[in-house]
Parts: structure tokens; C-alpha cells; sequence
């Protein structure tokens, strides 16, 4: 979140992607932390509360596949929904 809130003020277009477990608790408090309580988050259903376990390409693209037009909207528009 830290980070696509820091290249937003910087004038960098960005787009934060969370899993929704922790969207909500972590990745909100940090949005709020930084003012923006209602910074758009792009978020995917992950059991594990981690990407970082996942390894292979064909679950990654599974992700990817399914986040991408929430980043595009939030990309084009400012709102993850």
C-alpha cells in the first residue's frame, strides 16, 4: 500500500493490490496511517493470506487474470469498484 500511496504523491500513476484478508485490517490501517482511508486496493481471494507462497506461473496468472480490471479501473478512473 506504502508504496503505490508514495509513486501516487509523486505524480507516478499506481494501482495497490492486496489479498482480501488482509486488505481490510493491514492494508487498510496503512491507508489510513497515510491519510487516505478510502485509497482504492485492488484485491484478490487467496486462502493463505500470502502471494508469497505461491510458486507456480499457472496460479500467478490465475491471480493476475483476475485482478486486472480492477487495476485497470483503478488506473483509469481512481476507484477500485
Amino acid at each position: 500500500m506504502l508504496d503505490a500511496i508514495t509513486l501516487e504523491r509523486r505524480g507516478i500513476p499506481a494501482a495497490a493490490v492486496g489479498v482480501q484478508k488482509l486488505v481490510e485490517t493491514t492494508g487498510r490501517g496503512m491507508c489510513r496511517a497515510q491519510g487516505l482511508p478510502e485509497y482504492p486496493i485492488a484485491t484478490v481471494a487467496h486462502e493463505t493470506g500470502s502471494l508469497a507462497s505461491v510458486n507456480d506461473a499457472e496460479t500467478l496468472s490465475r491471480y493476475a487474470a483476475a485482478i486486472a480490471d480492477q487495476v485497470a479501473r483503478i488506473l483509469t478512473t481512481g476507484r477500485a469498484a
